[in-house]
C-alpha cells in the first residue's frame, strides 16, 4: 500500500513518499510487509517528470523501469501545459501501460475502453496532476496533495499543520515530511523510509528522509 504527498507552489513542486508496501490474503489480511530497496520506491524522477502511483506495484515497476514520457516544447505552461498533458501524457502511460499487459479486462463491470487499477500523481515542471482509473487528471485549488491509504490522514495534517502562510520550498518539504509521518502513525500500510524530491525549472531533485 502506499501513501504519497505533494504540495504545489508558486513555480515548485514538493513531492513524498513512503516505502512500504503490504501484501494482502484472499481474506483481506496483510501477510507480509516489505520495505521497497533504494531505486525501487513509489516515485520516479525522469527527465523533467516525477512519476509515482499508489495502488499496484506493476504501475509503479512500468513508471521506473519502461515509461519513457513525451519531450515536453519550449514555452509549454499555464493552460498549453493542461492540454500537452491530456492530449500527449495520459495517452502515452496507457499506451505504455497497455503494451506491457496492466490494463484492467474487458468485463461488464468496466466503465471505460481505457482503465486501469492505480491513483498516479505526475509533477511535471513543478505542476502537479493526479490520474485516475479511467485516465481522467484533477489539480486540486487547495495545492494539497496525497494519495494511497493513508491519504486522509496526511491530508489533514497538511491543513492543520500549514495555517495560512505562504511557503517556501524548505518550509514545503517540512510539512510533506511532518504529513507523511502523521500518515504512517495511523495507516498500518505506510512506512519508513520517506523520499523526498523538489522539482523546479523541471530540475527535479531527490533528498532522502528518515
Amino acid at each position: 500500500m502506499t501513501t504519497i504527498v505533494a504540495i504545489q507552489g508558486d513555480n515548485y513542486s514538493v513531492v513524498c513518499s513512503d516505502s512500504r508496501i503490504a501484501t494482502i490474503d484472499q481474506d483481506g489480511y496483510v501477510s507480509q510487509i516489505t520495505t521497497l530497496r533504494e531505486g525501487t520506491g513509489k516515485m520516479a524522477a525522469n527527465g523533467k517528470y516525477l512519476l509515482g502511483a499508489a495502488g499496484d506495484m506493476r504501475a509503479i515497476n512500468l513508471l521506473h523501469h519502461v515509461y519513457q514520457p513525451p519531450a515536453i516544447p519550449p514555452g509549454t505552461t499555464g493552460k498549453k501545459l493542461d492540454q500537452f498533458f491530456t492530449a500527449k501524457v495520459i495517452p502515452s502511460i496507457r499506451e505504455c501501460f497497455e503494451q506491457h499487459g496492466y490494463a484492467l479486462p474487458d468485463t461488464n463491470e468496466k466503465k471505460h475502453i481505457a482503465e486501469q487499477d492505480s491513483i498516479i500523481l505526475v509533477s511535471v515542471l513543478g505542476t502537479i496532476y493526479v490520474i485516475e482509473g479511467d485516465y481522467s487528471w484533477t489539480s486540486d485549488a487547495q495545492n494539497f496533495y496525497a494519495i494511497g491509504t493513508g491519504s486522509a490522514y496526511a491530508l489533514g495534517a497538511l491543513q492543520v499543520i500549514r495555517g495560512k502562510r505562504k511557503l517556501s520550498v524548505s518550509q514545503a518539504k517540512t510539512l510533506a515530511l511532518k504529513a507523511i509521518n502523521v500518515a504512517a502513525k495511523y495507516d498500518p500500510h505506510t512506512g519508513s523510509p520517506f523520499h523526498t524530491f523538489v522539482q523546479e525549472a523541471g530540475k527535479p531533485r531527490k533528498k532522502r528522509s528518515k
